[in-house]
């Protein structure tokens, strides 16, 4: 078994203009005027989107109490940005063209990834797990771990061969309040051909009887999951535990991320750790392996195997290392 971290690498090497975090602000506030992403640049002067977030969320924290207009106002600019997060990222998808366009992503999904592994996904598109069912390797029985959409006739699925644990939430996930609690809301995901192009074929089931929000994590320090996030997390973790490999693909691997690092930590604080390899792929391979060297302090070279390069140039080493 492997435990894949899939960051926003990934889908850049398939869709070249698709932003990284540092190029979020600007991608959501193309072509607009007056709104959000804007607003936000222009309060803390920055264009990092996490450094903003993180500005906002404090502000919001300190506004609660000494003034509810203005904590309101920024509440407000942090619900358009998840917004028009979860809006943007719909647009990133896989499809059968897709597919046929891109054999390398084609030859990854088949190749690199084997039934049982499961995928710890940062972005909020789809394309990974969409990439997974146009080849028959997703299903919504298990596919995300835990979370059944309940119009689902589950017996209609085989048991997903991959796990995908989206913790920073997913332009498939919505929030929806229960029908006997509306003061409590619960996470689950939607199902349809638009993102599920073979398993959801001419289907589309929605969750939340019309009342749900399309639910994502927005990229600030200041993380606060749901409880079913939080599930996704200690199945994450679980998996460190149980992995041979840990092959991180198009992520920086930041240290503000804490909950990176605790995977990275559990993954060699196991018997038998010196067989255990930390494979990164990413066009900064050896600035990522260094940071993970360092921060043992401790020797692990034998541990980490950087892999230079885009996914699609370096596929074959890649393949060859899990195999190793």
């Amino acid at each position: 078994m492997n435990l894949f971290i899939i960051g926003s690498g990934f889908t850049k090497s398939i869709f070249p203009e698709a932003p990284l975090n540092n190029e979020l602000l600007a991608t959501l506030a193309a072509g607009k005027s007056d709104c959000a992403s804007q607003a936000l640049t222009k309060r803390y002067q920055t264009n990092d989107i996490e450094i903003a977030l993180t500005k906002l969320d404090a502000d919001i924290a300190t506004s609660y109490y000494d003034n509810r207009q203005l904590y309101n106002e920024l509440k407000e600019i942090r619900s358009k940005i998840e917004i028009d997060l979860g809006n943007y990222f719909t647009s990133y998808r896989a499809t059968h063209e897709l597919m046929e366009q891109s054999p390398w992503l084609k030859n990854f999904i088949q190749s690199a990834i084997a039934d049982g592994d499961v995928a710890i996904s940062l972005n909020y598109d789809c394309v990974f797990e969409g990439a997974l069912d146009c080849i028959g390797r997703w299903s919504p029985k298990g596919g995300y771990g835990f979370l059944l959409n309940h119009l689902i006739d589950e017996s209609a699925f085989d048991k997903s061969p991959i796990t995908v644990l989206k913790i920073h939430g997913s332009t498939t996930f919505k929030i929806a309040p229960y029908a006997n609690k509306t003061h409590c809301r619960a996470v689950n995901f939607v199902f349809n051909e638009w993102f599920f192009p073979v398993s959801a074929k001419n289907t589309h089931f929605d969750y939340g009887l019309g009342q749900g929000e399309k639910y994502l994590i927005a990229p600030s320090y200041v993380k606060v999951p749901t409880v079913e996030i939080t599930y996704f997390m200690i199945d994450a973790l679980k998996a460190a535990s149980e992995s041979q490999n840990l092959i991180v693909v198009g992520c920086g691997l930041r240290p503000e991320d804490a909950f990176l690092t605790l995977i990275l930590t559990h993954f060699l604080r196991q018997p038998q750790w010196q067989d255990r390899r930390i494979i990164i792929i990413d066009i900064n391979e050896n600035d990522i392996a260094t940071k993970v060297k360092n921060y043992w302090g401790v020797d692990i070279e034998k541990c980490v195997v950087p892999i230079e390069g885009r996914i699609e140039n370096s596929l074959e080493e890649l393949i060859k290392a899990i195999n190793n």
